[in-house]
């Protein structure tokens, strides 16, 4: 049986993770299925946004402790090192396909989004999230070790070290329209319009220049890394390599016909 459904419309897929019955809990299967997912969409020119949710009342609920990726059938000293594999072998490469996707990525959350699905929300471009939808993030608290899937790297650059120490040590449940405030996600929607309202989101961005996208997308990600002169010449050497691209013609040719530019196609 599938751990996820993948849908495309209209330049714009979906990947649905489909165990409600665990609270779309992340097992070894559906971390398998996601990143394959990811590889057959990143090959499908057809497709410039992704919309990810989870069935059901949750986003995801984590990492299903119950699989046998997470090693509890292993002795103690076993389980550093199979910890490290499957972390860098089976979860760190679904997280990195969704940055490095080739077009815009979308979370809708609709419902709680808890330990690996925080990381795995927070992974996507924009986050939009139901008011019933709840943020957590128990692993030190509650487990003794340290949030993943990019859920670090995350709170540091949205949050600042006062207000990331806080949700990383203490564990309290963010609520959606907190999450909005903070600046952790995009928008907080009411539940009944989230999966139009996420729609609606990834068709604009589908509809937008991908190039363009996936280059201000890197920028931003990388803006940290690097002082103010080195943020100058990246932003130049991204705008010279988009400059005389289809996308770039299309939008001038647009713009002295005063007509909406059509990027479909162009990159």
């Amino acid at each position: 049986m599938a751990d996820i459904a993948v849908e495309r419309s209209g330049g714009v897929a979906r990947i649905a993770i489909e165990r409600p019955q665990t609270m779309n809990a992340l097992r070894e299967t559906t971390f398998r299925q996601m990143t394959s997912a990811l590889a057959d969409l990143a090959t499908d020119k057809s497709v410039r946004a992704l919309v990810l949710t989870g069935s059901g009342r949750a986003f995801s609920s984590g990492a299903d402790l119950s699989d046998p990726m997470m090693g509890g059938h292993l002795s103690p000293e076993q389980r550093g090192e199979a910890c490290r594999a499957t972390i860098g072998g089976l979860m760190n490469p679904l997280v990195q396909a969704l940055r490095d996707a080739p077009f815009p990525t979308v979370a809708a959350v609709n419902g709680v989004a808890a330990g690996g699905g925080f990381g795995l929300a927070l992974a996507c471009d924009m986050v939009l999230a139901a008011r019933s939808a709840k943020f957590i993030l128990t692993f030190t608290p509650k487990l003794g070790l340290v949030p993943d899937l990019g859920s670090t790297w995350h709170l540091a650059r949205h949050l600042g070290r006062a207000r990331a120490m806080g949700i990383m040590l203490i564990g309290e449940t963010i609520s959606a329209e907190r999450a909005a405030e903070l600046g952790l996600i995009w928008k907080a929607v009411d539940d009944a319009a989230l999966a139009d309202e996420a729609l609606a989101l990834a068709q604009k961005l589908a509809a937008g220049p991908r190039k363009g996208q996936v280059a201000a997308r890197k920028l931003l990600d990388e803006a940290f890394d690097r002082d103010f002169a080195g943020q100058l010449a990246a932003e130049r050497d991204a705008q010279a390599s988009l400059v005389g691209g289809a996308e770039v013609i299309e939008a001038l040719a647009a713009f002295g016909e005063k007509r909406a530019p059509d990027f479909t196609g162009k990159g």
